[in-house]
């Protein structure tokens, strides 16, 4: 998979229940927040919809997204007029999220889910980190504290570098996107015995 056109969008959430209203939606504690804060937001399933970077602005909380593909905006409107919330969409300069930006994650081996097929991946294959499991109920929380507690996550998602395309890859690894001569693999889990 190469990259195409990227669609990064920027929504300010603001209102007197913005606080609770992303933290049932998102994995990552709100109270966290010091400059910014690094959260998916997921199906019921518990696979990934969104990578977002959250920030506060005192007055909202900022939300980037730098791959929208599935319509972001739409998604928080259907939870949006359940709350005292406003949400204002801002187009980004789809510059700031370019093939340098996606080449510096991938450098240094950060994965940016937006840029993988959306709905496919559970958050222990590519990064737990941004998953509070104590923090309470969110979108998807049952499925993805499961699977981490009783350690039934099978799949790992990381960055690899070859000179050419690969042909054979061993022990049923996909290729899940590339750019350049960086691999983003989704290989089985070697368990430790």
């Amino acid at each position: 998979m190469q990259i195409e056109t990227l669609n990064p969008i920027k929504i300010k959430v603001s209102g007197s229940e913005r606080f609770d209203f992303l933290q049932n939606i998102i994995t990552n504690d709100l109270n966290k927040l010091e400059e910014e804060l690094f959260s998916y937001i997921l199906t019921p399933q518990g696979k990934i919809l969104y990578e977002i970077i959250i920030t506060n602005s005192k007055v909202s909380y900022d939300l980037v997204c730098t791959n929208d593909q599935n319509d972001l905006a739409t998604y928080l409107k259907k939870f949006a007029s359940l709350s005292d919330v406003n949400l204002h969409i801002e187009n980004i300069d789809a510059t700031e999220y370019d093939e340098k930006y996606i080449l510096n994650q991938l450098s240094s081996g950060n994965i940016d889910a937006n840029l993988l097929k959306h709905s496919s991946l559970l958050p222990s294959e590519i990064n737990d980190e941004l998953v509070d499991y104590s923090k309470g109920c969110f979108i998807g929380q049952e499925v993805v504290s499961r699977i981490k507690h009783r350690q039934l996550n099978k799949k790992k998602v990381t960055v690899k570098v070859f000179e050419e395309k690969p042909q054979n890859l061993p022990n049923n690894s996909e290729i899940l996107f590339q750019l350049n001569n960086y691999f983003i693999l989704r290989e089985p889990v070697v368990l430790k015995k």
